[in-house]
């Protein structure tokens, strides 16, 4: 990636722009209520409003120039990582030819660097994304109300210890349904490659059936994963949502009791909505982060080994 540095680096610049007016648009909401409710001055909620007005449209365009150059930058990366990688490959000795399948060397040129492509381009961006607005989001709370953010962030280390938990066994697993996706296209590639020898023997069959064996193996792989991403899932979301009901439960009764505006009330649970949000997001991607930590371990596999015999020249 330090070749893409420049790019990288302006795409981290409207990154920061983006989440930043991401996270101002609950204080002009503020001021619009507390107006309304209080002295009723149309001229500061018409303030206001076009401030919000102007915020989302910053936030677009930063976040529009954002996604293109680390995407873009993504783009590159890859395709110098899938150069070096089969130059890697035709220059090992023949000897690492025959004890590797063709099906296996495709396998990684094509699907491991796929899955790298989504990590290094779309993935890093919509990370530190999220990750500046959870915390940007977390200090404007603390900023709003202690007491309450004090509540919500109650039900972040259960959701982090098991999103690292189901994360090792999600690597795992995503190197494996890789490993199982290569056993599928080397059985095609030998089959399709040696139809004759095939239907010289009449083992068509026999073919078809050892090809559905590899199949159903990725799938039962596949199907565990699943599994582990839908337990984080749905547990990180009923804790989530559980804190956000008990903001509105304590918060109503501040404001009840005049320790706070319904301004600040209503901000607080935009930005608790932010950081939810953007931590339900690190979580989806930390398993893509998994999968792709599989995928670079099989291609720096190549990458890292060094030919027996030197070509010259």
């Amino acid at each position: 990636a330090w070749p893409e540095r420049g790019t990288l680096g302006l795409g981290l610049f409207f990154l920061i722009i983006g989440s930043g007016m991401l996270l101002a648009y609950p204080q002009a909401v503020k001021i619009i209520i507390d107006e309304a409710l209080g002295s009723g001055r149309t001229e500061a909620i018409d303030h206001a409003a076009l401030i919000i007005f102007g915020v989302f449209m910053v936030q677009a365009l930063a976040g529009a120039i954002r996604y293109y150059l680390f995407t873009l930058a993504g783009e590159r990366i890859v395709a110098k990582l899938r150069g070096t990688v089969y130059k890697s490959i035709v220059e090992q000795e023949i000897a690492f030819f025959d004890s590797r399948r063709t099906g296996e060397l495709m396998s990684r040129l094509s699907s491991d660097a796929t899955i790298l492509q989504n990590a290094v381009s779309v993935n890093i961006s919509m990370s530190m994304r999220n990750l500046g607005s959870a915390i940007g989001g977390v200090v404007l709370l603390v900023y709003t109300s202690p007491v309450l953010t004090f509540g919500l962030l109650a039900c972040i280390p259960p959701i982090a210890l098991g999103t690292v938990f189901f994360g090792k066994r999600l690597r795992s697993l995503s190197r494996d349904v890789q490993d199982a996706v290569a056993d599928t296209g080397i059985v095609a590639e030998e089959t399709i490659s040696g139809i004759r020898t095939v239907r010289a023997f009449a083992k068509e069959g026999f073919e078809v059936g050892r090809y559905q064996k590899a199949v159903q193996r990725s799938f039962v792989l596949a199907k565990k994963r699943i599994t582990y991403i839908s337990m984080i899932t749905g547990i990180s979301g009923w804790l989530g949502y559980t804190a956000i009901v008990g903001v509105l439960w304590y918060g109503g009764r501040l404001v009840v009791s005049g320790r706070m505006t319904v301004g600040d009330l209503t901000s607080f649970i935009l930005y608790a909505m932010t950081v939810a949000v953007s931590v339900g997001a690190l979580g989806s991607l930390w398993t893509d982060l998994m999968a792709a930590t599989g995928s670079a371990k099989r291609i720096f596999e190549i990458l890292d080994r060094q030919p027996a015999i030197v070509i010259n020249g």
